[in-house]
């Protein structure tokens, strides 16, 4: 018989390997139906295992609270599937609503599964985490040497390996880099610390400021004693008078790789003038203006539509959307929770975060922890950044951070 710990363990083992083949396929192939996606083949099985196991324990009444909502947002994502189908019938529709569908109930599953009935430990977190870290540096250098896989970005001189999504490999590194500097003495990690900077200057995202976040919490619960920052002041001075060259070199590096995205932004929002009234609001929107645009216009219209205020439009309903206004590259707001609620409107909405923020309290408590701080990471990520949520390269890490979490505290049944 087979056992689902056993299935699922080796699943966070290999989940960025098998990403990685399912990319070198998509790429080097040109095969880009579903159904022949390494990942289709892996995760669908899983998913269907995990359904059968839970309808089991629902006909046995000893399903755990978010479990039961689980299977709830299911069922809403087979209604909201035939509701949109009903008001806009095409075969897009269904080929495009039902591979998102079981890509998204697949990592809720897997969350409530890891959060109730899955051992969590720090030897397998290590394990998850070296393992997946190294595939991912591996992608990254050789892709970046080599000239293998895609671009981050559509920029030259870029790379995100053999992975499909650009903010996914970057959210990444930026959890990576939170584990090995809050994870014990900095100096045992040392080596993958500075790989972390390495993938950062290779997919040259934005996320790199994020590293930012994990170094101020580092320092803050370590460092930061009188004496200490008396001594950091005249070390950095020290560096500042000795290495002004290297410094001016390191400003230019970073204009030319990191700078690009956001000049791109902010050259883009003062071409129409800004979005706001308010020119601080402007300000921060330049950054990242496509977001805020696309956002702007899909409120507006589904604050129009009672239908899909309430129900949302499903994801090959946004698409469409978008095509029709000629934009066929940013079809989203790429800001998670927005397009979640596009897609799935307050209904879907609600019904995920529920079973996303069911154990907030205890999130809120980590929150100066490792854990903790990669769950605002990744909330703060998918919120301003976009694609985490649905993305199961970064959402099998992310959600398994959450289970960990969630693992501390005892559940209620229902």
């Amino acid at each position: 018989m087979i056992k689902l710990n056993v299935v699922i363990k080796y699943y966070l083992y290999s989940f960025l390997l098998i990403d990685a083949v399912s990319g070198f396929i998509r790429i080097y192939s040109g095969i880009t139906n579903p159904i022949f996606n390494i990942g289709f083949w892996v995760r669908g099985p899983i998913l269907f295992m995990l359904l059968f196991y839970y309808l089991i324990k629902l006909k046995n009444k000893k399903l755990f609270i978010d479990e039961l909502l689980s299977l709830a947002i299911f069922a809403y994502f087979i209604f909201n599937l035939i509701l949109n189908y009903s008001i806009n019938p095409s075969l897009r529709m269904i080929t495009e609503n039902i591979t998102y569908i079981f890509r998204q109930q697949f990592l809720i599953f897997l969350l409530v599964y890891m959060r109730n009935r899955f051992t969590i430990n720090e030897k397998m977190l290590k394990k998850i985490v070296t393992i997946n870290f190294s595939i991912l540096t591996l992608n990254l250098a050789i892709g970046y040497f080599f000239g293998f896989g895609l671009e981050s970005y559509r920029f030259s001189g870029t790379s995100k390996g053999m992975f499909q999504g650009g903010n996914p490999v970057s959210i990444l590194n930026l959890i990576f880099f939170t584990y090995f500097l809050m994870d014990g003495a900095i100096r045992r990690r040392i080596i993958p610390i500075i790989l972390t900077f390495f993938n950062g200057f290779v997919i040259a995202s934005k996320s790199i400021f994020g590293f930012i976040i994990p170094i101020f919490f580092v320092l803050k619960r370590r460092y930061l004693s009188l004496n200490k920052i008396i001594i950091y002041n005249i070390m950095a001075f020290i560096v500042l008078f000795s290495f002004d060259y290297a410094s001016t070199k390191a400003v230019e590096l970073y204009e030319e790789r990191f700078g690009l995205n956001i000049r791109k932004s902010i050259a883009a929002a003062e071409k129409v003038g800004g979005l706001y009234a308010n020119e601080a609001l402007n300000n921060v929107a330049s950054v990242n203006f496509r977001r805020y645009a696309s956002m702007n216009i899909q409120m507006e219209e589904s604050f129009n539509n009672f239908n899909s205020a309430i129900f949302g439009i499903s994801l090959a309903g946004q698409n469409i959307f978008w095509e029709k206004r000629g934009e066929f590259i940013f079809r989203h707001a790429s800001m998670d929770f927005f397009d979640f609620y596009f897609k799935y409107g307050m209904v879907g909405l609600f019904l995920f975060c529920s079973i996303l923020f069911k154990n907030y309290r205890l999130y809120i408590s980590q929150i100066f922890n490792r854990d903790g701080l990669v769950f605002i990471l990744f909330f703060l990520y998918a919120f301003f950044g976009g694609h985490v949520i649905d993305s199961v390269t970064s959402g099998s890490l992310f959600f398994f951070f959450l289970g960990k979490i969630s693992n501390r505290e005892i559940a209620h049944q229902v």
